[in-house]
């Protein structure tokens, strides 16, 4: 073992097989744990224990947090749900084969959290959707139709209600959650709320004064068959409505970084940005920040891109507060981690999932503008839930 160059992680060494089985295991353990893995899968965190919290992202770190903004003002009746960041007693980076920690206890916190979990089968009992979406898509295309409506796009959102037979693992989650590949994975555990989350969607990594973000708009599925797979992604790319969706995030993001960095990268055309279940159109962006800039400075400027509010900004998120039926809580929130060296990533809690006892609870949006088509629409949301429906699918059964 040695010391870690960073100030921050005082202990180092080679990771081991059974470090994975324990620090999944203790997620459990704590009343308050996070975990953060990149959509590359080649760096992860594990933060255990409360010394400090708050309900936003503060504006000076002193060492590392973990957590997530709600995504509005609208009160949730879920306490973890109206946001929350903690500061923790004990993180754990793993990245290219070595693992580091911010106590030199490390290895004795982790021989006394050696346990054995069977996993839980949950069974789904229940699944409660919002019966009435589409025809309040068909209202808000009319109003978008309308020559005079002061609204181009709205990302309208749906939920589903299910009833589980069990009340969800941090840990069973987890093991689930790494079968989803190419996007990040992230568990924020509070007391019994746990929201986790397959996002493909980053909001903004910040390291040494370099930004990257990216604009992720326009939607189509995948297909087991290539060709067809190839043909749809083709389609996607040439698809007038799902471009002009997508042009609205990437010159959202633009005039807004424009303000805050010396220099930006914004390519002229999206490439596709392919997951298991879905493939989206994606324009990466990135930049060099203004000095004075903070973590928290980026993500309040940035957050919610047209990707998850819609255009023009204010106007959107008001469609959104009073037509949909409940507030979003994290879903579509900025979730991630930022450190005092003003270093931090974070994405957008999409392709998520919230869990308290027995009941589960998921989320999923579509853009909605002028020419969509409310089943259309429908059915891009069913697509979106699949990777919590799937998740959990994972738990009831081996």
């Amino acid at each position: 073992m040695k010391k870690s160059d960073n100030q921050f992680f005082k202990f180092e060494r080679e990771v081991t097989s059974q470090d994975y089985q324990v620090l999944n295991q203790m997620l459990d353990y704590f009343r308050v744990s996070a975990f953060f893995e990149n959509s590359t899968a080649t760096q992860a965190f594990y933060a255990f224990g409360l010394k400090n919290s708050w309900q936003t992202l503060p504006q000076k770190v002193n060492t590392m947090v973990f957590g997530a903004n709600a995504f509005d003002g609208q009160h949730s009746k879920e306490e973890l749900m109206n946001g929350f960041w903690f500061e923790p007693e004990i993180v754990v980076s793993i990245a290219n084969g070595r693992l580091q920690s911010n106590t030199v206890e490390l290895d004795s916190i982790l021989a006394n959290h050696q346990q054995t979990h069977d996993i839980k089968r949950v069974q789904i009992k229940k699944i409660i959707s919002e019966t009435d979406w589409i025809q309040r898509v068909d209202d808000l295309i009319k109003n978008l139709n309308d020559v005079k409506s002061p609204i181009d796009k709205v990302v309208f959102g749906r939920q589903e209600m299910i009833e589980l037979s069990e009340q969800n693992r941090a840990s069973c989650l987890l093991q689930a959650l790494r079968m989803q590949h190419n996007v990040y994975h992230v568990i924020l555990k509070r007391e019994n709320e746990i929201f986790v989350s397959a996002t493909p969607e980053r909001l903004v990594f910040v390291s040494q004064g370099e930004i990257q973000t990216a604009a992720v708009a326009g939607t189509t599925p995948r297909d087991r068959d290539p060709h067809r797979d190839r043909e749809l992604g083709n389609s996607l790319l040439h698809s007038l409505k799902n471009q002009r969706e997508h042009q609205f995030v990437v010159d959202s993001i633009k005039m807004k970084l424009e303000a805050i960095t010396t220099q930006l990268n914004v390519p002229s055309k999206p490439i596709l940005l392919q997951n298991k279940q879905v493939q989206h159109l994606y324009t990466p962006i990135s930049g060099t920040l203004s000095a004075n800039m903070s973590v928290k400075d980026l993500v309040d400027n940035l957050h919610p891109t047209p990707a998850l509010g819609g255009v023009p900004q204010k106007e959107a998120l008001q469609y959104i507060a009073q037509h949909e039926q409940q507030p979003r809580g994290l879903f579509a929130g900025p979730i991630g981690y930022a450190t005092a060296d003003n270093t931090g990533e974070l994405v957008v809690g999409i392709r998520s999932m919230y869990c308290e006892q027995t009941r589960a609870r998921l989320f999923a949006g579509a853009g909605i503008v002028a020419g969509s088509e409310a089943q259309q629409e429908y059915d891009e949301t069913a697509l979106k839930f699949k990777p919590m429906l799937q998740l959990l699918g994972e738990l009831t059964h081996d």
